[in-house]
């Protein structure tokens, strides 16, 4: 009977969106699925005079996505069976400090950046983009921009409750190393978030 009771539990759960089980793991996920305010977090690095064009550093960011993001933080793994270049449709699963599974698809690659969209099993449903943007005089900004949703509640009290701030030094350890592989020099960087229902 009590094991009963749990699954009852486990289906209440999932139907409100307490909690998400892994299931259809590489279903695409949009900010609808999700639950809590609508998130759009920014993270950026502006940088002056690189030494390599900036649509190829782009595209060696999204080649080398694993390597970009420091491995205590998350591990990228890219799941495709062939050995090509990467690309729109391509997926990466990742584990997440150790411990939180995610996926993640290319869904849109071009000259000045890449988008990825959350998979089921990722704790946001949305996408995140890496890009840049010129801003003059020789300088540009590298930006990663997510616009998301929880993908569920329980998701949403770990974000409040720290791993939110997990989440900003993950990505800004990501564009250091990019910065890093331009050449150039960092003249400024920050982080916004907005919420809104």
């Amino acid at each position: 009977m009590n094991v009963l009771r749990f699954v009852a539990l486990l289906t209440v759960a999932y139907g409100t969106r307490v909690l998400r089980l892994p299931v259809r793991g590489w279903t695409r996920t949009r900010e609808a699925d999700g639950v809590g305010p609508v998130t759009r977090r920014t993270y950026w690095v502006d940088l002056a005079h690189p030494e390599r064009s900036m649509p190829d550093l782009m595209d060696d960011t999204l080649q080398r996505l694993p390597a970009t993001i420091p491995r205590v933080l998350a591990r990228f793994r890219r799941v495709r069976s062939s050995p090509g270049r990467t690309g729109p449709g391509d997926r990466f699963a990742i584990l997440m400090l150790g411990v939180r599974r995610a996926r993640v698809e290319v869904t849109d690659v071009r000259p000045d950046g890449f988008r990825l969209g959350t998979l089921r099993q990722h704790s946001e449903s949305g996408w995140i983009e890496f890009h840049y943007r010129p801003l003059g005089e020789g300088r540009y900004r590298l930006q990663v921009t997510s616009q998301v949703r929880a993908s569920s509640w329980v998701d949403r009290v770990a974000y409040l409750c720290g791993v939110g701030i997990l989440q900003r030094l993950t990505w800004e350890a990501g564009l250091r190393r990019v910065l890093r592989r331009s050449g150039g020099r960092k003249v400024g960087h920050g982080t916004t978030t907005v919420e809104w229902p």
